[in-house]
């Protein structure tokens, strides 16, 4: 197997700077649905850290990774379409999408492919970067 899943490991630690960054703005203000998804957050580390460590495709904590990381991303996407709308996050969910794509079309050549890799972890930290949009105060961007 391709070593380089083990980057993976580390674009996925990126989402505790959005932890870090929401433990620090927490304010009275502060919607319980953030802390919802930061305790999401935790989870998706968690299955993302166990998954990436050894990568077999369609084992079980494959399928629990791959479902929990689409319906968190869901769950932020919602969140912040509803409460804290900016176009440039329309603009970064369209890359997001298309970073899916493409790292899913790469892993049906080649699972663990250098390419497959490449666009998984680009999708890695594209997320990474759209979750700070939903700890973002209004009065920040």
């Amino acid at each position: 197997m391709n070593p380089n899943h083990r980057y993976l490991c580390y674009t996925n630690l990126l989402l505790i700077l959005s932890l870090l960054y929401f433990a620090n703005s927490i304010s009275h203000g502060t919607h319980v649905i953030e802390y919802i998804l930061a305790f999401f957050l935790v989870v998706t580390i968690v299955l993302s850290q166990l998954f990436w460590s050894q990568p077999i495709r369609g084992s079980t904590i494959h399928r629990i990774d791959a479902l929990n990381s689409k319906l968190v991303a869901g769950c932020f996407i919602l969140y912040v379409l509803s409460y804290k709308f900016r176009w440039s996050f329309v603009l970064l969910i369209g890359l997001v999408f298309f970073s899916f794509f493409m790292s899913d079309y790469y892993s049906t050549l080649e699972w663990c492919s250098n390419k497959h890799l490449l666009w998984q972890g680009i999708l890695h930290v594209l997320c990474f970067i759209a979750s700070f949009y939903a700890f973002f105060q209004i009065q920040n961007f």
